[in-house]
């Protein structure tokens, strides 16, 4: 049962004591340990012990030993060992972002926020994530268009970017035209990339899915709604830029949402029943 407690752990904290569980990553931490020498690890893991204890997550026994508090330890086994995660991030029109993962593991779960150098921890119920998600989007009125999809290479995509920071949209836009785009999707690609269209970027991940085990959902939203999807051309990264609707978004964020958070969840089994 959740007690409602939080924790507030660096990326290397999280590392550290999610090594000792035996996990060799953790999504959405970078590794700033698996670089170092022999020599400053050890430096690094004294270090990171000592900011442990000062945070009271961690603490000497009577023999010297540091014990690590068993709640963090077991929801640190929750985000890095469950079933999934998702992970959800959003940049508005007019500057505001958002980014967090949530991970799920049977009837439990947690919402992990980046916080500067900190990462907070804090237990959500995992019937509530589909309502958070789908109420973190802000949908907006958009026009509907009958431009076809098209693909560019990622490195001209980059190209087109770099121009519309020197304010060469025409430029760029020629680059996406090029590539087979419309007037009102290159707009929006423009738009996009000068941070005029909200974004947002949505990735589902089911440790136990036979097939594909995770699903990407980013669109752009300004005039249009516009979906992006990678994939190769030959050797080469591309992005498709596909119009699309809110009933399609919605349909493809449900289905990631269900990968992880069934409507019907199977009951986990009372471990008192075996004892």
């Amino acid at each position: 049962m959740d007690t409602g407690k939080t924790y507030e752990l660096t990326a290397d904290e999280i590392l550290y004591l999610s090594a000792g569980l035996g996990m060799d990553t953790f999504y959405g931490v970078p590794d700033g340990l698996s670089g170092l020498s022999w020599q400053m690890l050890q430096l690094r893991i004294m270090e990171l012990q000592d900011s442990l204890c000062r945070k009271e997550y961690m603490q000497p026994d009577f023999d010297g030993n540091n014990q690590t508090d068993s709640e963090l330890l077991e929801m640190l086994s929750v985000c890095g060992d469950g079933d999934g995660f998702i992970c959800f991030e959003s940049s508005m029109k007019g500057g505001a972002q958002t980014g967090y993962f949530y991970f799920v593991k049977g009837r439990r779960a947690y919402k992990m926020t980046p916080q500067g150098e900190q990462y907070l921890f804090a237990p959500v119920l995992p019937e509530e994530i589909k309502e958070k998600i789908l109420n973190e989007i802000v949908w907006k009125e958009t026009l509907s268009t009958q431009e076809h999809s098209f693909s560019i290479l990622q490195k001209n995509l980059e190209k087109a970017a770099k121009l519309t920071g020197r304010d060469a949209g025409e430029q760029a836009g020629g680059l996406l035209k090029e590539a087979g785009a419309g007037p009102t999707i290159t707009q929006a690609i423009l738009d996009g990339i000068s941070r005029q269209a909200d974004f947002y970027s949505l990735f589902f991940y089911s440790a136990h899915a036979q097939e594909t085990p995770g699903l990407s959902v980013q669109f752009l939203q300004g005039k249009i709604l516009t979906r992006m999807e990678y994939d190769t051309i030959g050797d080469e990264d591309s992005v498709t830029f596909c119009p699309t609707d809110r009933g399609a978004l919605e349909t493809l964020l449900r289905q990631g949402l269900d990968m992880l958070i069934p409507d019907h969840p199977v009951a986990e089994p009372d471990i008192n029943q075996f004892t």
